[in-house]
């Protein structure tokens, strides 16, 4: 009953300025700490330091990163769409979907690898649906928020 009231944590639609990865996570680390009411300078951190550690492409098209906090006591997820794909990580997957997995701070491995593998196996799913998702609202909050319920 209470779903109705969620926040549904997605932007759909946006156009870079500057089409790049760079600017991609720079986007993702502002809308996350928007979106939850955390620093952003540590979001920016946390998300710079998943994408490091490799990139998680999914279904050819969306990349998933995640951050921590103290601040949330469960895991949330953020997602941006693009309306022009951004050339991504170093074989430049044309991206246009991208995840944020919001974890609290002592959130385990295994909670982000289960977390990742329901994103997986949903987007995998969806995927023949993923270009008519990506652009309408409801639709796209209801898939952002089939990945924590």
């Amino acid at each position: 009953m209470f779903k109705i009231f969620r926040k549904n944590h997605t932007t759909a639609n946006v156009e870079l300025e500057d089409n790049n990865q760079m600017s991609a996570l720079k986007l993702a680390a502002k809308k996350t700490a928007e979106e939850f009411n955390v620093d952003e300078q540590n979001i920016q951190s946390s998300i710079f330091a998943s994408a490091a550690q490799g990139n998680t492409i999914i279904a050819d098209r969306a990349v998933f990163m995640f951050a921590t906090s103290a601040k949330k006591s469960r895991v949330h997820t953020m997602m941006l769409t693009f309306k022009n794909p951004v050339a991504w990580g170093n074989d430049k997957t044309p991206v246009d979907y991208l995840i944020v997995g919001m974890f609290p701070d002592n959130s385990d491995q295994n909670t982000v690898a289960s977390v990742t593998d329901k994103i997986t196996k949903t987007l995998n799913e969806k995927s023949a649906q993923l270009d008519d998702i990506k652009f309408n609202d409801s639709e796209l909050n209801k898939l952002n928020q089939s990945f924590t319920d």
